[in-house]
C-alpha cells in the first residue's frame, strides 16, 4: 500500500517543494529591495540625479549583499543599460517586468510616468520610495509574527504521530487490537483521513498571503 502512494505523494511534495523555494526567494527578494529602496532614498536626499543614486545604491547593495545576492546582478544590469543610453525609467520597468511583484511594479509605474506628470519629479519619486519601504516593513513585521504560528503547526502537526510511535515502542499490546482487526483498521484509518485534512487546514490558516 505504502509503494502504491509514493508516487502520487512524491508529485504532491515536489509541488509543495517548488511553491516553498519560490516563497523563500521572494522574501530574501524583499529584505534586499527594501534596502535597495533605502539607499535609493539617502542617495536621492543626499544631492544625487537619479541615475547617480542608482550607481550608489548598487553599491551599497554589494557592500551589505556580499555573497548570494538576489538583486545585486539585477541593480548592475539596470546601470549598465543606463551607461549605454537607455533610460534609466525603462531600465527600471524592464526589471519590474522580470519581477512582478506588487512593490516593484509600483515603483516602476511611478518611475516610469513621474516625468510625464511633472512637478517635482525626484521628491515624488523620493516619497514613493519611502512610502513602500514602510509597507515593506510592515509585510516582513506581519510574515514574523505568521512564522510563530507556522511553527506552532509544525509542532503540532507532529505530535499525534509521536505519541502512535511512542505508544508501539512502549505499550505494544496496548496497541495490538487498533491495528490487528478490522474495526481497529477502519477506526484509525479515520483517524488517520481527520488528522491529515486538520494539517491541511492549519496551514490554509497560517499560509496568508501579505
Amino acid at each position: 500500500m505504502a509503494l502504491l502512494l509514493i508516487v502520487p505523494v512524491s508529485i504532491f511534495n515536489s509541488r509543495r517543494y517548488c511553491e516553498k523555494q519560490k516563497k523563500e526567494f521572494e522574501k530574501r527578494f524583499i529584505v534586499e529591495y527594501k534596502e535597495f529602496l533605502r539607499n535609493l532614498i539617502s542617495g536621492l536626499e543626499t544631492g544625487y540625479s537619479v541615475e547617480n543614486a542608482f550607481v550608489e545604491a548598487e553599491r551599497a547593495h554589494h557592500r551589505l549583499f556580499e555573497e548570494g545576492s538576489v538583486l545585486g546582478d539585477e541593480l548592475h544590469a539596470i546601470n549598465a543599460s543606463v551607461a549605454l543610453r537607455t533610460p534609466v525609467e525603462k531600465a527600471f520597468y524592464e526589471f519590474a517586468e522580470r519581477y512582478p511583484y506588487e512593490e516593484v511594479l509600483s515603483f516602476a509605474s511611478v518611475f516610469s510616468f513621474g516625468k510625464r506628470l511633472g512637478g517635482n519629479y525626484v521628491e515624488n519619486l523620493r516619497t514613493t520610495a519611502r512610502k513602500l519601504e514602510e509597507k515593506v516593513e510592515l509585510k516582513q513585521e506581519i510574515e514574523t509574527t505568521f512564522a510563530e504560528k507556522q511553527l506552532e503547526l509544525s509542532i503540532m502537526s507532529i505530535m499525534p504521530m509521536g505519541i502512535v510511535v511512542y505508544m508501539k515502542l512502549g505499550s505494544p499490546a496496548f496497541m495490538e487490537p487498533i491495528y490487528h482487526n478490522l474495526i481497529g483498521m477502519a477506526i484509525m484509518t479515520a483517524c488517520l483521513g481527520v488528522y491529515l485534512l486538520a494539517i491541511v487546514l492549519g496551514k490554509r490558516v497560517v499560509d496568508i498571503e501579505v
